[in-house]
């Protein structure tokens, strides 16, 4: 990761903990294509404890089946890589660690494992606030695998800010 990259991440975290830290409220997350990355930036700066819960890598199946209490259903019928495991993940997340918000991300980040329909650099995203429905969306980022993670992480938090700002 660049410095450049670095520094743009943590700007980012420090606004999203300013606005989380200004309103009470907490966040948990579930991460699967990025492996932990979005919890290992968000916990870089001293103080995180006070807003960042904790999160699930469930980066198999298994785990998003028994850590998040995904439907075996929903991974059967539209993989995990689509828009109804991950909105389950993210209620999953929420309703483990009990926070006032939770992010969930499943994806592609190859560089093998994509296909017409679900290609590499596909990334689906769902922020779950409080008692309303998780709200998903996808992208497909480029590059190669630390560039789509990289990608997925820094968009992860822009969807928080956004949904934390008042």
């Amino acid at each position: 990761m660049t410095d450049l990259v670095h520094q743009d991440i943590q700007s980012l975290v420090k606004r999203l903990a300013n606005n989380l830290l200004a309103q009470g409220k907490t966040l948990a997350v579930a991460e699967s294509c990025t492996g932990g990355w979005l919890s290992k930036v968000l916990t870089d700066s001293a103080g995180s404890s006070a807003w960042f819960l904790g999160g699930v890598v469930s980066y198999n199946n298994s785990a998003k089946l028994s850590c998040l209490h995904v439907n075996d259903s929903s991974l059967s019928e539209f993989g995990a890589v689509s828009e109804q495991v991950v909105q389950e993940m993210a209620t999953g997340a929420q309703r483990v660690f009990g926070s006032s918000f939770a992010l969930s991300i499943t994806g592609i980040a190859g560089p093998s494992g994509g296909s017409k329909s679900k290609p590499v650099g596909l990334v689906w995203f769902a922020v779950k606030n409080l008692n309303n429905p998780p709200q998903a969306l996808y992208k497909v980022f480029d590059g190669n695998r630390d560039e789509v993670r990289s990608k997925a992480v820094k968009m992860a938090l822009q969807l928080l800010i956004d949904a934390t700002t008042n």
